[in-house]
Parts: structure tokens; sequence; C-alpha cells
């Protein structure tokens, strides 16, 4: 290590977790001594007895509530999403610390960011709650970086709605009974997507999915009446149960050929008018209920790399009429083709040792 020069071991003790690390680094050599006075900044909490290493420190980095914030007071949500408390309540202070400024890393509401406007702090995560929608309005302040849970619920008249750019999350419900909503654009920030956060959107007739996102929570677009197509871009690793259920005009869905996803339970259940769903070879698991009722498929065709189809998978497909099952399947699971009352013909490989109770019951 000694080989680095001042200045690089200043920027790798950035990483430095704990007031120890830093106060070792300066008995190593000459050279790395008065590394900590370097600092404009605190690198890890500090208290008032860690503080006096940093004597250069004119930035205040606050992680998480309880962090020593040395007399500065601001108000944050505490506890009830109706109380906004000093953060110094009931807290001991030794002596005021002043500040340039004072950065704040722990999760606030946007009303704790209003109270403290006027003052030298500047807040990196930022949720615009329920509460703050009805306090303020349907209008996304551009500092959000999520939107909480039920964060626009039952704003029936909402029929278009901008999302900051800073966004990455949008929160469970978001959007849910928002049934004026005719489009919307996620930024490309976002990484998942909340259970029921666009439920019953039914005028929502267009969403472009960013390249961000990772996980669509269970029923996301359930009861979305007006989707016709949707493309599940290649980032995604789940899509919850009953995401696209209820989608009554759902004709396409795309799911990249290169990825690993896992697909939850009635994922697409109850279609008459999906005509299309190209599985791809990635794909790791297909959950219960994920096909069944889907009365428009002739035929099926699961590509290799499965191990087990699930209960129910294709419960109900009465246009079915054959398939194929890949090599390397080894269990079928209970009522896995009931009542698929035209399937003729299921090529079974040698591989399946496990045929689940009432498989193929009620095919005639």
């Amino acid at each position: 290590m000694s080989k680095l020069d001042s200045y690089h071991i200043m920027i790798v003790t950035k990483y430095f977790t704990t007031i120890e690390d830093f106060v070792n680094l300066e008995f190593v050599c000459k050279k790395y001594k008065g590394n900590m006075e370097k600092f404009h900044f605190n690198p890890i909490p500090l208290n008032y007895k860690t503080i006096k290493y940093f004597t250069n420190i004119e930035t205040l980095h606050l992680w998480n509530l309880e962090d020593k914030n040395f007399g500065n007071d601001f108000f944050v949500n505490i506890k009830h999403p109706e109380t906004h408390k000093d953060i110094n309540t009931n807290k001991n202070i030794e002596i005021k610390i002043d500040f340039y400024r004072i950065v704040v890393w722990f999760n606030v509401d946007y009303t704790t960011v209003d109270m403290n406007r006027n003052k030298n702090i500047n807040f990196k995560s930022v949720t615009y709650t329920n509460q703050d929608r009805k306090r303020y309005s349907d209008t996304l302040p551009p500092i959000v970086t999520s939107l909480g849970e039920w964060c626009l619920y039952g704003c029936s008249n909402l029929s278009g709605v901008t999302i900051p750019t800073s966004v990455t999350s949008l929160g469970k419900e978001c959007f849910n009974g928002c049934c004026s909503l005719s489009s919307i654009t996620i930024p490309s920030n976002v990484v998942s997507l909340g259970k029921l956060c666009f439920f019953s959107c039914r005028k929502l007739s267009s969403v472009i999915i960013p390249s961000s996102v990772t996980s669509i929570g269970d029923q996301c677009f359930c009861n979305c009446s007006g989707l016709s197509s949707l493309i599940i871009p290649s980032s995604v690793e789940s899509i919850g149960e009953s995401c696209f259920s209820g989608c009554d005009h759902l004709t396409n869905v795309v799911i990249p050929h290169f990825i690993n996803v896992v697909i939850g339970n009635r994922c697409m259940f109850g279609y008459e008018t999906l005509s299309s769903v190209e599985i791809p070879t990635s794909v790791i698991v297909i959950n219960n209920k994920k096909l069944n009722n889907e009365y428009i498929y002739t035929e099926f065709d699961i590509p290799p790399g499965f191990t087990s189809i699930n209960g129910h998978c294709f419960y109900g497909c009465n246009t079915l009429n054959k398939g194929t099952i890949p090599s390397g399947v080894k269990s079928l699971g209970e009522r896995c083709f009931w009542e698929c009352k035209n399937l003729s013909s299921v090529i079974i490989p040698p591989s399946v040792t496990s045929i689940g109770i009432a498989c193929f019951l009620w095919m005639l």
C-alpha cells in the first residue's frame, strides 16, 4: 500500500468504513500522515470525539437519521406521516458546529424538504408520498427520487403525468385507479415498478419500459384493458404474479431471448385476445397459472433449459391442440393441462419422472 502516493491513498480512504482504518493508515508511513486533515467532508459518520481528527471539514454528510449532526437543527418526518419534528428533539447537544453545507442521504418525504427550504441542506433521497400529494398537488417536483406507496392513488381525472428523471422507483399502487391516465413515460433511471403500480389504468394504451428496470411487481399492469402490446426490456429479472392479468386487448408480449427471468403466477391470466407470447430459452421459471385461459393458443413449444412446468400452467387453454415438452423437463405439475379439450398430441420426453395429479384431466 505504501507505493501509493498521498493523493491516491486519499481516494482509497474514501471507502474506509471505520475511524480505526483512518487512524491506522496514518502510521503506515510519513507520506500518509495528515491524510484526515485533507478531507473537506466526512467520509464516515462522526461523533464529537472523532470529528477532531478531521480538522478541515466544511460539508457534513448524514447517512442515517441517528448520525450526529452537531446541533444543526432541521425538521424531519420521524414517525407518523403527519408528524415532523426537530431532528434533535430529546438529544443531548454538547456544542453546535457550523458547516458550509449539510448533505442528507437518508430518505425523507417532500414535506421535509419544503420545511427546510431556506437552510443549507441538500437532500439526496426524497420520496413524494400520498400525503405530499394531498398537501401540495399532483405535479411531481423535480427533486423527488421515488414515488411512494399510493402516491397518486385514485386520481381518476389525471390524464397525464411527468415523472422527474431523478426518480428511480415507483412504489406500490402508485397510479392505482388513475382511470383517465392514457400515456406515461417512465424515466430511464427507474429500476423497479411496484406491486399494483398501474392497476386498473384502463385508458393506458402505451407504456415504454426503460432498460433500467429490473423488476415488475405483482399485478403491476393488471386490468390495464387499453394496453395492446408490450416489450419487456432485457434488464428485467422478474415479472410478478398476475402482472398483465385482465389486459383484455393485449395481443403481443415480447420477452428478450438473452435474459434470465422468473415469471410469476397468473402473469397473463384470462386473455381472450392474446395471440403471441414469445418465451425465450433464458426463462428459468414459468410459475402456476402463467398461461391458463389463453384461449387463442393452438400450439406450444417450450424451449430447452426448463426442468419443471408448474401446476395449472396451461389450464383451460381450449384451443391448444399440440405441443412439445423439451428433454430436460423432469416434472409436470398438477392440472398442468387440465381442460385443454382440444389437445390431441403432447410429446413427453423420457426425462419426465413425475406427472402431477389431474395433469391431463378433462381433455375430452
